[in-house]
């Protein structure tokens, strides 16, 4: 599904062009069909960057980013983003965002377009919110609306960057537990970034841990049969054995890879 080669990335400030912040240094992986792998690392290890060059809103400095053989030019409907925040156009009630993702899928009828939004929703436990404002939503419901518009066009891959972040912990408990059954009853392919080491083991087959300036320090499986729970003892174990990789630092506070 995805293929990345040698992809390399640096931020330079405008107004003083030698100084420069290394986002990405030649990070290659690849992420097969149906897989739900999570990106973990700290803060400023490219996480984010790598994400935005596979959405096709930030063009990498040198390497391949492919989807389905294909090189990833700029944004398209096929590969969704889902951000931290949600998001959601306030003048347009829940079925209504929904509904605008699929403005641009032409070989959809109106009406397939509509029964494809009220799906989606059902799907995400909104059923009978269709109706409601933005504003009238608890951010978990708005995290769930966003969710619903980016499956909604039917994407190859849905790219989600820290989607829980925000939320209480009784709230990203739920969504744990409401996304491995979406992921399931999908099948899609998802690619993740977190934070939260719990989080990547709960949810992903795959772990990739990055560290600065923005490589890839350890691909670990995650065998743990699904559902999953997030204080169930094989995951605290699991979770304690990737968090291996984040405790290894430098003088300087720097992960090290080991």
């Amino acid at each position: 599904m995805l293929v990345i080669q040698g992809l390399g990335k640096t931020f330079r400030k405008a107004a003083k062009a030698t100084q420069a912040v290394q986002a990405l240094d030649s990070v290659s992986f690849s992420v097969d069909e149906g897989e739900y792998v999570c990106l973990l690392g700290r803060s400023g290890c490219g996480k984010s960057t790598l994400l935005g060059i596979l959405a096709g809103l930030i063009a990498p400095d040198e390497g391949l980013a492919l989807c389905r053989g294909t090189s990833i030019q700029g944004p398209d409907r096929h590969r969704m983003l889902m951000f931290q925040e949600a998001a959601l156009f306030p003048w347009l009630n829940v079925f209504n965002n929904v509904l605008y993702s699929l403005k641009f899928v032409h070989e959809l009828s109106k009406g397939q377009k509509c029964e494809r939004a009220e799906s989606f929703l059902d799907l995400v436990g909104l059923a009978d919110y269709h109706h409601f404002r933005i504003h009238e939503l608890s951010g978990g419901m708005r995290q769930r609306v966003a969710l619903a518009r980016a499956l909604a066009p039917d994407p190859d891959i849905l790219l989600m960057d820290e989607p829980f972040s925000a939320l209480d912990a009784m709230t990203r408990e739920q969504l744990y537990t409401d996304m491995q059954r979406i992921w399931r009853t999908t099948n899609k392919t998802i690619l993740m970034v977190t934070h939260n080491v719990r989080e990547a083991v709960c949810l992903g087959t795959r772990v990739l841990v990055m560290e600065r300036p923005g490589r890839v320090i350890a691909d670990e499986k995650v065998l743990l049969p699904y559902p999953r729970a997030m204080n169930d003892t094989a995951l605290v174990r699991a979770a304690a054995d990737i968090s291996g990789h984040l405790q290894k630092t430098d003088e300087h506070g720097q992960e090290k890879a080991g």
